[in-house]
């Protein structure tokens, strides 16, 4: 098989070459999604874009200032963050809602790599080396189309860590929003919080006015329009803009208060309130990042912290909003898009960015068309950045506190939403917790890395355990079977005595093999018996306690005062493994199906007698198992067995009548046979089921016990309404003593069993009467 894949790729690579040079056109659209969607622009979709980005811009050149100061950055560098980001994605980007820019939690974590890295490099060259590190890593995994990467980061963990990264930021500007000085917001939040109540009789009371009303009429703003004005778009985009509405507001008065303020000797204006002072005015010089191997290898943690965190962010945005407004994707091409953005921004003093989903969904309610709001974001972010910068000399720092914490009060999930995930999964709920609280008491980048690795290790135990069950028969229902579990739901019986039949749900690789085998062994212990010779006790290993064991299985299984024997439960005759749900096996688990066959025929009795009836039956094999198992030669191809000579069910069931005075004489007592419609169901538990003889040809059949067991099969037949599999293989193919068989429903599969047995029990008959006939022949000539 492996040959085989090879040669399919070495096929896909020569093809793929041989179409690229007409393939390039295609390509060319792909990278760059402008060129299809540019053509068709009009009118009605520029004045969406135009509001859409308008509106954008006046959010992120306040909240862009705010999220540089969480970065421990110049404010400037978050108005370079936001325009380089959000005009390169309008060229490259997928999703017309997207907009990219400076986040909360990618600030956090890029604070706390200026923090490990002050002394040797500045915050803005910090800024530059992870911008680009990061974007060249996030390119490499768009162009190696590695997406896929993604979705062992489960939503869990992204809810759990955003909400810590977003309750750590809020608790980092309390501080500076209630005018408490010289406090370092660097450090853990207990320690931030202890420093802050010894540090509270130094208050700035201005600065404590300045944060609260902020934050007041932010929140007021917000509840307002969201009681008075749902469904309104004009007052909508009040609370849309209010950070700027605030910022302006708040400016404007900082400059009243400020304007008779003293000066120094420098002629520098000593502020009553903490201001942001000098903003510089323009673009800066493109500067290349000192990023170096030993330098990659010191931070490496951090930075892939923060590429975790800026692609797990932007992918999910994304997504959330192409489901929402129904249309697709690329993936790859947002990992490509966004990295490339990165590298670029690096070069222009910008630092990480990624999607914003507050400011992805204020252009979804502005009804954008295109990327191209982007562009004009963009554009007036540079607007600002040239003429604005005077003004922002003024901006408060409680003022820009406060709008960062009403903004990142969104990240923060209520505790319903992790209730909600106690109730579902206590394995999701628990993933979630870590990487919250991590997050909170350690790091950001240790918070993501201990709810990925929870939620791996939670992942390779349900691969390594596994649900497995017992199938049972609708009573009304005989072609469905169920989990054992819906008994109490539904009428069911079990299947003939001596034939089991098991689901797993999951694939069979080398984590779940042993248990695999242990519990179906387990479960033939429970409800059949040793069809072998027993043992003398001398002859028996010095640590056999199997009896006791299985003594301990039957008793948990049938209860403890049930005291079920061997005689009371047939032997093991046909085991049906329902594999439905494997969606691969590899060569551990294929050995574990081979070592598992021989377990159960030794238990069976094949060992000790031959000519013991056992079969291993497969349904619902999915075609790339199915084709593993016939190369391992554990089951024969399907297409051969389906072109041997087969023989109908009554048949088989006549020549067993004729094979036997018993079955004769059993068979007169009922009308017939094989009536036209059965009972709908097998065997009563009563019953035999299936012949449990191991005499075979070399022995003798005792004459009741072939009557009584050859009735009872008969019986099984004629209670039965027998399905697809009540063809045989059977007449000049051999029985499949090695071989499993492969049926599409257990129904089949249980007929298959019922009808070859019957064909067994006819040759191990006429094998005897031919051999008896013989004996007696031999005997007569005798002299």
């Amino acid at each position: 098989m492996a040959d085989q894949q090879l040669k399919e790729f070495g096929q896909s690579v020569v093809g793929w070459f041989r179409r690229f040079p007409s393939n390039i056109p295609r390509y060319a659209t792909e990278r760059l999604p402008i060129i299809k969607w540019l053509p068709k622009y009009n009118r009605p979709w520029a004045v969406r874009d135009i509001i859409a980005g308008v509106t954008v811009g006046l959010i992120v050149v306040p909240q862009g200032m705010s999220y540089a100061k969480v970065a421990g950055l110049p404010v400037q560098h978050g108005l370079y963050s936001a325009y380089i980001g959000a005009i390169f994605y309008c060229f490259m980007g997928t999703s017309k809602d997207l907009t990219i820019g400076p986040t909360a939690v990618i600030s956090l974590v890029t604070g706390e790599l200026v923090a490990e890295l002050a002394g040797r490099f500045t915050p803005a060259q910090v800024a530059g080396i992870s911008c680009l590190a990061v974007g060249a890593l996030i390119a490499i995994l768009g162009i190696l189309r590695l997406g896929i990467i993604l979705d062992f980061f489960p939503t869990t963990v992204l809810v759990g860590y955003t909400t810590g990264a977003a309750v750590t930021i809020i608790i980092q500007q309390v501080p500076k929003w209630l005018g408490v000085p010289n406090i370092n917001n660097r450090d853990p939040i207990y320690t931030i919080l202890i420093n802050m109540f010894k540090a509270f009789g130094t208050i700035s009371w201005l600065d404590l006015v300045f944060g609260l009303v902020s934050a007041f009429i932010l929140v007021a703003i917000g509840l307002a329009v969201d009681r008075w004005g749902r469904g309104r778009f004009s007052i909508q985009l009040i609370k849309i803009s209010r950070f700027f509405i605030v910022t302006v507001l708040a400016t404007v008065m900082s400059y009243v208060v400020n304007m008779n303020a003293p000066t120094d000797a420098k002629g520098n204006i000593i502020p009553r309130i903490s201001i942001l002072k000098t903003v510089p005015s323009g673009l800066p010089t493109p500067v290349v990042p000192e990023l170096t191997a030993s330098l990659i290898g010191e931070i490496a943690p951090k930075l892939l912290a923060i590429t975790l965190a800026t692609v797990l962010e932007h992918i999910a945005i994304a997504k959330a909003f192409a489901r929402r407004n129904r249309y697709q994707i690329d993936a790859n091409q947002e990992l490509l898009t966004l990295g490339l953005a990165n590298v670029t921004a690096s070069f222009f003093g910008a630092y990480t960015v990624t999607g914003s989903f507050s400011r992805s969904a204020v252009k979804f309610q502005c009804g954008v068309k295109t990327p191209f709001a982007g562009f004009v974001t963009g554009a007036l972010v540079i607007l600002a950045i040239f003429f604005l910068t005077p003004v922002f000399f003024y901006i408060p720092d409680a003022a820009l506190s406060a709008v960062i914490m009403v903004a990142v009060s969104t990240l923060v999930s209520p505790p319903s939403v992790f209730y909600q995930y106690f109730k579902i999964n206590l394995w999701d709920f628990l993933s979630a917790m870590v990487a919250l609280f991590v997050t909170i008491f350690v790091s950001v980048e240790t918070g993501i890395a201990s709810g990925v690795g929870f939620s791996l290790i939670v992942l390779l135990f349900r691969v390594a355990r596994p649900n497995f069950h017992v199938l049972r028969q609708l009573k009304d229902r005989p072609d469905v079977f169920v989990d054992e579990s819906a008994t109490k739901t539904f009428d069911t019986e079990a299947a003939p005595h001596g034939v089991l039949v098991f689901r797993i749900e999951e694939s069979t690789t080398f984590p779940n093999t042993e248990t695999f085998k242990t519990w179906v062994v387990e479960e033939v212990y429970k409800y059949t018996r040793f069809g072998g010779r027993v043992k003398k006790v001398s002859d028996r290993l010095w640590s056999d306690d199997l009896d006791v064991h299985i003594r301990e299985l039957r008793r948990v299984a049938h209860g403890v005062n049930s005291n079920i024997t061997d005689n009371d439960l047939p032997k093991l005759r046909a085991l049906i493994l329902d594999f439905s749900a494997v969606n691969n096996i590899d060569s551990t688990g294929l050995q574990g199906l081979f070592d598992l066959r021989e377990l159960l025929k030794d238990y069976a009795g094949v060992a000790d007698f031959p000519d013991t009836f056992f079969e291993l039956h497969f349904v619902g094999i999915q075609a790339n198992v199915l084709r593993i198992l016939e190369l391992s030669g554990i089951t024969r191809p399907v297409e051969s067995i389906a072109k041997q000579k087969i023989e109908p069910l009554e048949e088989v069931a006549v020549e067993n009548s004729k094979g036997s005075p018993a079955s004769s004489e059993h068979s007169r007592s009922h009308d017939q046979i094989l009536p036209n419609g059965g009972s709908g169901g097998y065997a009563s538990q009563d019953q035999s089921g299936i012949d449990e003889s191991h005499e075979g040809v070399t022995g003798e059949l005792p004459q009741k016990s072939e009557e009584h067991e050859l009735g009872d099969w008969n019986r099984d037949i004629s209670h039965a309404t027998l399905g697809a599999g009540s063809l045989s293989v059977y007449g000049s193919s051999p029985f499949l003593k090695e071989e499993g068989l492969v049926h599409l429903t257990v129904r089949d599969a249980i007929d298959a069993v019922l009808v070859r047995n019957a064909a067994w029990r006819r040759n191990i008959i006429n094998l005897t009467s031919d051999a008896s006939s013989d004996e007696e022949e031999h005997n007569k000539h005798k002299p």
